[in-house]
């Protein structure tokens, strides 16, 4: 039997330093203002891009039909991830495939000190099975090539 490949999240100080890097990598490259809708990849709600992490992969297996995720906004906002919007949930054949857009920021100076983490819970309306979980944010546009991307796009791997 195959044991469940997960990626680890990065210690707190190393999440938050990553954070620091990539948005400062957003502000160098585009300021810290919501990407433009053309940097998002297919899919993508009007909201600002967020990125996901499993709270506790332990939790996750072949039955799982409600997922705990830590979303976290990826652009510069004062450290505040602010309101996740509705998760958006694609199943395929290999993999299911998961976008968790947050609201778009109001206003267009804050600093780049890391944002919290917000947990959402995910109800899918079928179980996991052998499909892989993904980050929808790291497969296209403004997240991808940042920290939070670095290991790719699985989050879980039955």
């Amino acid at each position: 039997m195959q044991t469940p490949r997960q990626v680890a999240a990065p210690p707190p100080v190393a999440r938050w330093v990553a954070a620091a890097i990539g948005c400062a990598a957003v502000v160098v490259l585009s300021g810290c203002g919501a990407p433009a809708a053309s940097e998002r990849s297919a899919g993508a709600s009007e909201g600002s891009t967020g990125v996901w992490e499993l709270l506790d992969a332990a939790e996750v297996g072949p039955a799982s039909i409600s997922l705990r995720l830590g979303v976290t906004r990826l652009e510069c906002a004062g450290g505040e991830t602010g309101t996740v919007l509705e998760p958006d949930v694609q199943f395929e054949r290999d993999r299911i495939v998961i976008r968790t857009d947050v609201e778009p920021l109001t206003g267009d100076t804050y600093d780049c000190q890391g944002n919290n983490t917000v947990p959402v819970n995910v109800e899918l309306s079928e179980p996991v099975g052998n499909r892989d979980l993904v980050d929808a944010a790291c497969l296209g546009g403004d997240a991808v090539g940042t920290v939070f991307c670095t290991d790719g796009p699985v989050r879980w791997s039955p």
